[in-house]
């Protein structure tokens, strides 16, 4: 017997096995599939599912084979900001834009979005107001399609979208559906006057589940050629950098993790619901953590793709030249640096650049500039939530580099674990899956 991890990323499918007692299976992974229209990315949910079952069905016949059935499965996705829209038959009536991008003509009413952006709504969503959220991309809808928007019964993120193909039940990750900003944080029920500001229908969304819950038992029809154990069942997942978080936690606790990859999310886990006006000017997320009454707060900063940029035009793309002279003795520079929050104005901007400057220079300052304001906000948001970080985890493949946690213990002046965890999504959706099965079934004795 044997479960199951997946991870929906941005660039890749990843599926990780777990046998019963806990072993760890080797990670199979292929790419994403997108659409491209009009310029724009966008992922097609079916397109991803098709290419998702072919994939376990892969891994069932090869790394999982010597266990046996597969038992029980869990999801992790990227933000519910990426979400079809189906009907009642679960066809996809039009993809997701991808989350980095947006449509070129904002749809939602200017003052709508100033009243979902502002310090009232936001003590009750914990969410700012983003052009790539639902209440934004489901108004571009009904404004550029009234008759497709019509045909519109459900607004679900890959995760539910995933684990209704493999139990015919839409259910929504409670870390997920907070991204829609139509629900109220506390008690975890839909907004109603959110939904009528919006003139959104209650039922656009599915039922809210919390990581661990139990989705549906797995439809013998799904997985074709993967043998099933009797009863074997999908246990909700949800936001990835809630899955990863509490995947590493449980090799190394801690309150505070920093994850980097195309982004790079801070997150700061507290017990107490955090002082909303505080949180709302360091404009950072608030969403549940797989624990009943436990929030965490994140912060985004597009961090990966910036260390990209500066890879490609400074060194052709070579990330060890970066790296080298990121810790090289360098002169003072006075090379100034800014992250734009708003894309419109670009990833980053670089003030002062004198004659004479080096790349040394520049990926320094940068970096620098990266690290502190990460470490300001980390500071602030363990303020705001009542908690005082004594420690941080990082993760991700950028994290794996020597120089990069060198430069980071240098510039933060506390202690800082890299995980060693390769796949902490898949991984952690795996150990949900394990765990929620033996819960379910009363065996906890086997944890």
């Amino acid at each position: 017997m044997w479960f199951l991890g997946i991870d929906i990323g941005t660039t890749h499918l990843k599926v990780i096995g777990m046998g019963e007692d806990g072993t760890l299976l080797p990670v199979r992974k292929r790419r994403t599939p997108v659409l491209q229209r009009n310029g724009l990315t966008f992922h097609d949910a079916l397109a991803v599912w098709r290419d998702l079952s072919a994939l376990i069905q892969a891994y069932s016949g090869d790394e999982a084979r010597r266990w046996g059935p597969l038992a029980a499965v869990s999801v992790g996705t990227f933000g519910q900001e990426e979400s079809v829209a189906v009907d009642r038959s679960g066809k996809v009536l039009w993809p997701s834009l991808a989350w980095w991008e947006n449509y070129p003509d904002p749809a939602l009413d200017a003052s709508l979005h100033r009243w979902l952006d502002g310090e009232a709504h936001y003590a009750v969503s914990g969410m700012r107001s983003r052009p790539n959220q639902s209440p934004e991309r489901l108004s571009w809808i009904r404004r550029h399609d009234p008759a497709l928007w019509r045909q519109i019964d459900l607004w679900v993120d890959f995760g539910s979208y995933v684990m209704w193909q493999m139990t015919g039940e839409w259910r929504a990750a409670t870390s997920q559906i907070t991204h829609s900003q139509c629900v109220d944080l506390r008690s975890m029920r839909l907004h109603e006057p959110t939904l009528a500001r919006l003139d959104f229908p209650p039922t656009l969304f599915p039922t809210m589940a919390d990581t661990g819950e139990r989705c549906g038992e797995i439809r013998p029809d799904a997985l074709p050629g993967v043998p099933l154990a009797p009863g074997a069942s999908v246990f909700v997942g949800g936001h990835d950098q809630i899955v990863g978080a509490w995947a590493v936690q449980n090799y190394q606790p801690t309150s505070v993790f920093d994850s980097i990859g195309t982004s790079e999310y801070l997150m700061v886990l507290t017990p107490h619901f955090p002082d909303a006006a505080a949180a709302w000017r360091l404009e950072v997320d608030i969403e549940r953590t797989w624990k009943a009454g436990e929030f965490v707060m994140g912060c985004a900063t597009p961090s990966g793709k910036i260390i990209q940029t500066l890879a490609e035009l400074l060194y052709q793309g070579d990330y060890d030249l970066l790296f080298r002279d990121l810790l090289a003795d360098a002169p003072p520079s006075a090379v100034s640096v800014s992250v734009n929050e708003a894309e419109a104005r670009g990833l980053f901007s670089l003030h002062h650049l004198n004659a004479g400057v080096r790349p040394a220079g520049i990926v320094q300052a940068t970096l620098n500039h990266i690290a502190d304001r990460a470490f300001r906000l980390l500071s602030q948001m363990g303020e705001t939530g009542g908690i005082l970080p004594q420690d941080a985890v990082l993760m991700g493949s950028l994290f794996q580099r020597p120089e990069m946690l060198e430069h980071r213990r240098r510039r933060w002046n506390m202690p800082l674990f890299v995980s060693d965890l390769d796949e902490p999504v898949a991984t952690g959706a795996a150990m949900i899956a394990r765990e929620s099965w033996f819960i379910a079934t009363h065996r906890e004795d086997r944890l």
